[in-house]
């Protein structure tokens, strides 16, 4: 009886759990999963929306009462069953863009998603890839921001050379080049590329 009245008086004198609380709460149990994963999935970011869709847990913790009963199941189970399925996450944060696109917001280690062939010359031979198959690229680079920070930067320089898909007074020469090839323009520029610039011209 004393236990228990002691309890009472400590829920009572104890101050509430906030929001706040609850975020870190959860993002120390990730932490600890780090042996098997890199990702976070903050649960209470996504709650209104999982409710909102009609989601429910079983999306990314898939099991039946078959596989509570099988030993086998439920042990393959146990190594995804907490972790989100890439479908499922990209459906928002890289095909309908409802919500943001920043890989670090999940991933503590970007690194370990990479494709394999990203390793540390990839940037020298990325190119050819692109051009073969840009579909693939835009896998993960949704947009041409990853094109252009580097082949339009005026500080880039790698052995004394820009990385620029132009050269330097390609701007003189391009109408001629555009009015002939226009798709080889159109792999990297959308329509409103040319207006938009040229709307600013006198």
């Amino acid at each position: 009886m004393k236990g228990l009245i002691l309890m009472m008086l400590l829920a009572l004198l104890s101050p509430p759990l906030c929001a706040t609380d609850e975020a870190e709460k959860e993002k120390r149990w990730w932490e600890k999963r780090h042996q098997r994963t890199d990702i976070f999935y903050p649960h209470a970011a996504h709650q209104a929306v999982m409710e909102e869709d009609g989601d429910a847990c079983l999306r990314c913790h898939p099991f039946n009462g078959s596989d509570i009963r099988d030993i086998k199941r439920l042990q393959a189970i146990n190594v995804i069953a907490n972790e989100p399925l890439r479908e499922i996450c990209h459906s928002c944060h890289v095909v309908r863009l409802s919500a943001p696109w920043r890989c670090d917001l999940c991933h503590d280690q970007p690194q370990k998603i990479w494709p394999l062939d990203h390793n540390f010359n990839y940037i020298i031979r990325h190119g050819e890839d692109s051009r073969l198959d840009e579909s693939t690229c835009r896998e993960c680079h949704l947009d041409l921001s990853f094109c252009t920070d580097c082949h339009f930067r005026r500080d880039s320089s790698r052995n004394g050379s820009r990385h620029r898909v132009h050269p330097l007074a390609y701007i003189s020469a391009h109408g001629l080049e555009a009015r002939f090839d226009t798709a080889s323009c159109g792999r990297c520029h959308n329509a409103g590329y040319c207006s938009d610039c040229h709307r600013r011209r006198p």
